[in-house]
């Protein structure tokens, strides 16, 4: 887990952005950051298995690049293959905060083009279309009679739930119509289609369901067991997780992803300090704006098991505060001290935290 942050205009989501089109390939970058055409880079070592490739793309044109991937490993998922080429056995996407604007409405159900599912995907597309027509085709598989597709379906459908509960306040999956083929959901004691859902919960709903279906394909073209769906190894990219999420929401959705997806490497952007404090063991890095460039800085010793409203006073969140001004004068102090060394005065600042609010500040308490 690789956690992203900073001010705005820092840069942070470029790294993003050059990850995502360096797997692209001859794809644009979605916005023209490049000053010097001749003077713009892409570098990534990527490991796969044990083997470990060095890559590297310089600009075509404004908003062009080169495949970074070696082609032999980058075809496959992302520019589009024929049967009987190799298929990878792990995934990739890409989550924007872009919303899909399609209907949620199908009239049939499709066969999932198992390789069709595999294009694109560092794009971010999204479709409420594929996400319904996905979700009625697993309940059509949970009644064949061959017990195979069963299941396959019994499998995939049960998964389905645990996620739609998980991204629901007090709520869950309940049937698809299929009168109508309308996945049908409950929410506070009322049934409701999923455009009837409010932004927050449709984006983890519809991102996570989306990545089940991607990782469905690459199982079916790999021949892999139904139980090993979940435990697919790959890489997701995030930008600005945290839009359109509640502070509880914020707090739950990389818990959430890892309790569903573990096998995943997971680098993704963030303003929140919820999502920064949301999870132990994150690698956490800083954008920092230098004159002509940025800087991204290892802060992963400073953030561990720092509380929210100690993130906020960072200078990585400019400082934000949350507390009286008492409290946040002491909170300065005790860590001036620390960085300059200074650790008894330092405990005794926190001796002074832990009086004045010994609920909050516990974890101060020696």
């Amino acid at each position: 887990m690789t956690i992203i942050t900073g001010m705005n205009g820092a840069g942070k989501s470029i790294v993003i952005d050059a990850i995502r089109a360096a797997f692209c390939g001859g794809d644009v970058l979605e916005r023209d950051i490049v000053a010097n055409q001749k003077d713009f880079l892409i570098e990534l070592d990527m490991e796969e298995g044990d083997k470990m490739q060095h890559c590297s793309t310089s600009f075509l044109s404004l908003g062009h690049i080169k495949p970074a991937v070696p082609y032999a490993i980058q075809k496959p998922l992302l520019h589009g293959y024929t049967e009987g080429e190799k298929v990878y056995d792990w995934v990739i996407d890409y989550w924007s905060a872009k919303s899909s604007t399609d209907p949620f409405k199908i009239s049939n159900i499709r066969q999932i083009n198992h390789l069709n599912v595999l294009k694109g995907v560092m794009t971010g597309k999204k479709s409420h279309v594929d996400l319904v027509n996905f979700i009625c085709q697993t309940d059509y598989l949970r009644s064949s009679e061959m017990p195979a597709e069963r299941e396959l379906g019994n499998f995939i459908y049960a998964k389905l739930k645990e996620i739609i509960h998980e991204c629901l306040e007090d709520g869950t999956f309940k049937y698809v119509r299929r009168t109508d083929l309308t996945p049908v959901v409950e929410q506070n004691g009322v049934e409701l289609s999923l455009e009837k859902l409010s932004n927050g919960n449709l984006f983890l709903l519809e991102h996570l369901v989306l990545l089940l279906c991607k990782m469905y394909s690459v199982a079916v073209l790999n021949n892999l067991p139904p139980k090993a769906i979940t435990q697919i190894p790959g890489l997701l990219l995030i930008d600005e997780i945290a839009t359109h999420l509640h502070p509880k929401w914020q707090k739950k959705i990389l818990v959430i992803i890892r309790r569903f997806f573990p096998k995943l490497q997971i680098i993704l952007t963030t303003h929140s300090p919820f999502v920064v404090a949301s999870i132990n063991g994150a690698r956490i890095y800083t954008c920092v704006s230098r004159t002509g460039y940025s800087e991204i800085c290892d802060e992963t010793e400073q953030y561990a098991n720092m509380p929210v409203e100690e993130i906020l006073m960072s200078d990585a969140f400019g400082e934000v505060h949350p507390f009286n001004e008492e409290i946040t004068r002491l909170m300065h102090r005790r860590k001036e001290l620390i960085e300059a060394g200074e650790k008894e005065k330092a405990r005794e600042v926190a001796r002074r935290l832990y009086d004045i609010n010994p609920d909050y500040f516990s974890y101060l308490r020696f």
